[in-house]
């Protein structure tokens, strides 16, 4: 991004320094705000999700984690928003849809009847890429957590972001079995 002339505005604003953050359409709130915690949360998810799609060798599966991070960062712009600007939110980009949950159901739905669950508790680590989901669904429930917190709080945190951020740690963890192959060893108590 590059202003009139040219240049790159400075990646550092200072305007976080007194410990307060800039909310989407306007606004400041305490970096502390649970609303903040909540986008923390799922930016961590959108981060661990990106170890998964760089180690994950399935060109299918890999475009599976891609539309979930985008689908993360609409979650993540709708709970950011100035409550008073919620209007100014676009469905799907901005904010998520019931569609959109729906989606991610699918894919669950497609994965699973290609890679059938076992009916045990599984050890994460098979490999990298499977680790990595993992990993990521952890940071999902996380933010899950975060968000009902944040609507506890008072943020207009609804249930469509809920479903979705729920449906989105299914889809971590039937990725991460579909990475993992027949290289994933369940837990045994032999």
């Amino acid at each position: 991004m590059s202003g009139p002339s040219g240049e790159r505005p400075p990646v550092y604003t200072k305007t976080g320094d007194d410990g307060t953050t800039g909310l989407l359409f306007g606004g400041r709130v305490s970096k502390a705000d649970p609303v903040i915690e909540a986008c923390g949360a799922l930016d961590e998810a959108v981060a661990a999700l990106g170890l998964g799609r760089a180690t994950v060798q399935d060109p299918r599966l890999r475009a599976v984690v891609l539309d979930l991070q985008r689908g993360l960062f609409a979650v993540a712009a709708e709970v950011a928003a100035n409550p008073r600007a919620h209007a100014r939110l676009v469905p799907g980009i901005s904010s998520v849809t019931a569609e959109m949950t729906a989606s991610l159901e699918q894919a669950i739905d497609a994965l699973v009847a290609e890679h059938p669950l076992r009916p045990a508790f599984v050890v994460p680590g098979a490999n990298l890429p499977s680790a990595a989901l993992d990993l990521a669904r952890t940071f999902l429930r996380r933010a899950e957590r975060r968000l009902i917190a944040a609507r506890e709080h008072g943020i207009p945190v609804g249930g469509t972001q809920l479903a979705y951020v729920n449906r989105a740690s299914d889809l971590a963890f039937v990725l991460a079995r579909a990475a993992a192959g027949e290289a994933e060893e369940p837990l045994s108590h032999d």
